[in-house]
């Protein structure tokens, strides 16, 4: 009797990351399980090739999150041992990085030293760093190997496979740390320009986009290059909410530079200008954001914390009205399309549109100063109506507007070893700078 046929290899996706995969509370995060999740669903299995010290930082261990466990169908690590599923550093130098972490840590507490953090999200990988995680990326089979960030491009000319290779861009760091010079803050990362980052993109075939506003600075720097759009994946939430239940505002967010700014702005510049018309109002914080408000601003009236949520759909609905008062802005203000997909009613700045391109601007109020957007939210507080004609229609042409298809489609066919021509990505233009009505 014959023996059964072997079930067919599915073509692998190879990424490789410098950074701790440890949580799923960031943009980084969600931008990376869209892709690894667009991958499954062209049928491609999964490896993750981590930078061997880049990816402990300053800690030795590493439980890496249970939704990339659930996702990815193997690993390379060099350097590390896993035990359960947490990985341990070998390496001396992230034991020593460790240690001083914990001095500098000390100090800090004592007050003694004050300086930020450095991110190795945009270093190159020095020489033993790049050969190693190049070998590690060599080291199965891939239909495609990607590289998480500009930073790992370089890397990309080193392997030996005949893989395509991608660079895949959740964020500009010439764009991050323009937009954070322009608001008087100092990056946590190497300062880079433009030209230099889309040189270590040129080992590429492909270039997978969070933001189409930066796909359209960075493109002309990369000719001839394939280009996808990859569109924020939000998950559905059932909403429940109570139609004679006081309307309210909500700011939602993570912790990072850009909404911190946006939080203390819309605290201290635009809620006082609704509580002058609407004594009544309520504006409710969602999200670990909430640790990077300013204390001499706790007690603002009618501001509320709630801090994270396992269910935003109890927030969401027509009840509540989402606030993206963006100043500083790189890769995708994903807060809008949450705020879209829970059913709410969304006021923004300009910038906090731009990675869109147009996609969503005729879903959102869009406002540019202080006194209009102010202006904006009292009057959705005022109008049940309006608020719901919204909060359904964003609902539904988000969902509609942000499918992945396209991107699905494009790994398929690079599973079949189908060749890549260079594609053109929809307009990235700024939002329009009246009200969206």
């Amino acid at each position: 009797m014959p023996a059964p046929a072997a079930a067919p290899t599915r073509p692998a996706l190879t990424i490789m990351v410098s950074r701790q995969l440890d949580s799923m509370t960031t943009g980084n995060d969600a931008y990376l399980m869209v892709l690894l999740r667009a991958a499954k669903a062209a049928g491609m299995s999964i490896r993750i090739a981590f930078a061997p010290t880049m990816s402990f930082s300053n800690r030795p261990w590493l439980r890496l999150h249970d939704a990339y466990w659930n996702v990815i169908d193997g690993h390379a690590w060099p350097g590390a041992i896993l035990r359960g599923r947490t990985f341990w550093s070998l390496s001396p130098r992230v034991w020593a990085r460790f240690v001083l972490r914990l001095v500098k840590e000390a100090l800090k507490r004592a007050g003694l030293d004050k300086s930020t953090p450095h991110s190795f999200l945009a270093d190159v990988p020095w020489e033993s760093e790049a050969r190693a995680l190049a070998a590690a990326a060599d080291a199965s089979p891939s239909a495609m190997v990607v590289a998480e960030y500009s930073s790992l491009g370089p890397v990309l000319d080193r392997l030996k496979t005949s893989a395509r290779k991608a660079v895949f861009l959740h964020d500009l760091f010439s764009s991050r740390a323009e937009a954070f010079k322009d608001a008087g803050d100092a990056p946590d990362h190497e300062m880079i320009t433009i030209e230099e980052e889309a040189a270590r993109c040129r080992p590429a075939d492909l270039l997978i986009y969070a933001s189409l506003n930066e796909a359209a600075r960075f493109g002309s720097l990369n000719p001839g290059k394939a280009a996808v759009w990859l569109r924020p994946e939000v998950p559905e939430h059932p909403v429940s909410e109570d139609p004679a239940a006081t309307p309210r505002a909500v700011f939602l967010g993570t912790r990072h530079g850009g909404n911190k700014d946006a939080l203390n702005h819309l605290v201290a510049d635009i809620w006082p200008l609704v509580r002058a018309k609407r004594a009544d109002a309520e504006l409710w914080i969602v999200g670990s954001v909430i640790a990077d408000l300013d204390p001499a601003l706790g007690g603002t009236p009618g501001v509320k914390s709630l801090g994270r949520l396992d269910q935003l759909g109890s927030i969401g609905g027509a009840g509540s009205i989402g606030l993206a008062p963006t100043r500083i802005a790189s890769g995708v203000s994903i807060k809008v399309a949450e705020y879209l997909r829970l059913g709410m009613p969304t006021v923004a700045y300009p910038l906090a549109l731009e990675g869109f391109g147009p996609t969503l601007n005729d879903l959102v109020d869009i406002e540019t100063t202080p006194q209009a957007f102010a202006e904006r939210i009292v009057a959705l507080l005022g109008d049940y109506a309006g608020r719901v004609q919204r909060g359904a229609r964003g609902r539904s042409e988000a969902t509609r507007r942000l499918d992945n298809a396209e991107l699905v489609n494009l790994l398929k066919g690079l599973a079949q070893s189908q060749p890549m021509a260079p594609r053109s990505l929809p307009a990235a233009q700024a939002a329009a700078p009246a009200s969206a009505r």
